[in-house]
């Protein structure tokens, strides 16, 4: 393709990056070094300010795109171009492959609810969205940016370009992306993400969710991050701001309460079994 250009961002000191990247003799690549690290918000801004297509489209470092990805997301988009695009991608981890979101948005209910309002009483992983899968109009950024919030801000910049801009949401219902999931780490997992701090992106974005969708991030997505001090404690105050400020479904309770009772692991091997299809070996 030469209508493209690939900016690549290296956010902080990392000389063996751009050195790899300095051998690479293609006039379409462009290398942006930042001088010390700024998160990944912060970086995709900055390449998205260096950019001079029309369109803009995140890869990070670990993932993967299919070759026919941008052609897709492309014929996809409507007329105007005001529009979000994003695709299904593959998941590969330790425990095998999966594809997301399960449940792609249709563009039948507020795009918070298909995101946290939790459709089914089961299923795992609904609705989903990557930032790899992503392909979003240049001229966007001039209203809007990601938020320096170091966790949810993919999650924010869609919210807010759908209720608050008024684009689209298009999903191409292809897995054009392989995202590699790291391995499950607790100790790194409570570094990256708080659920005190999930609760407060929650209550600043708050005029974006409806109170189906606060309850459904509160009960859903919050409470499966580990906490600042005790765990029940704050699962408590959790359950507490879902009726106070939202308003939470069956299927939202019941998820809560897996949630509490039921390990990850476990939850997960009940999920993988029923969403086996029947006459499958182990199929429910």
């Amino acid at each position: 393709m030469g209508d493209i250009e690939v900016i690549v961002v290296v956010d902080g000191g990392d000389p063996a990056t751009v050195a790899a990247l300095e051998r690479i003799d293609d006039r379409r690549l462009r290398v942006l070094v930042l001088p010390q690290a700024l998160g990944a918000g912060r970086a995709r801004d900055t390449g998205a300010d260096a950019a001079t297509g029309d369109w803009i489209a995140f890869l990070d470092d670990d993932d993967e795109w299919l070759p026919e990805k941008l052609e897709r997301q492309l014929a996809a988009a409507p007329p105007g171009g005001k529009a979000v695009l994003s695709t299904l991608y593959r998941v590969v981890s330790s425990q095998g492959e999966r594809i997301c979101p399960a449940l792609p948005y249709r563009g039948d209910q507020p795009i918070d609810e298909w995101l946290f309002g939790r459709q089914t009483w089961l299923r795992g992983h609904e609705a989903m969205i990557q930032t790899s899968a992503l392909m979003v109009p240049r001229a966007m950024f001039q209203s809007l940016r990601f938020r320096d919030t170091r966790q949810h801000e993919e999650w924010e910049l869609c919210l807010r370009a759908v209720k608050d801009l008024g684009h689209a949401f298009v999903t191409v219902r292809e897995p054009l992306v392989i995202y590699h999931a790291p391995a499950p780490d607790a100790q790194t997992l409570s570094k990256s993400y708080r659920m005190e701090l999930s609760m407060a992106w929650a209550d600043h974005v708050g005029p974006l969710l409806t109170r189906r969708a606060y309850s459904g991030f509160a009960l859903t997505v919050a409470s499966q991050v580990p906490s600042s001090g005790a765990r029940l404690p704050a699962l408590g105050r959790l359950f507490t701001a879902a009726f106070a400020k939202g308003r939470p479904t069956a299927k939202q309770l019941f998820a809560f309460g897996l949630i509490v009772l039921l390990p990850h692991d476990l939850r997960r091997r009940i999920r993988a079994r029923l969403a086996r299809p029947p006459g499958s070996p182990g199929a429910a």
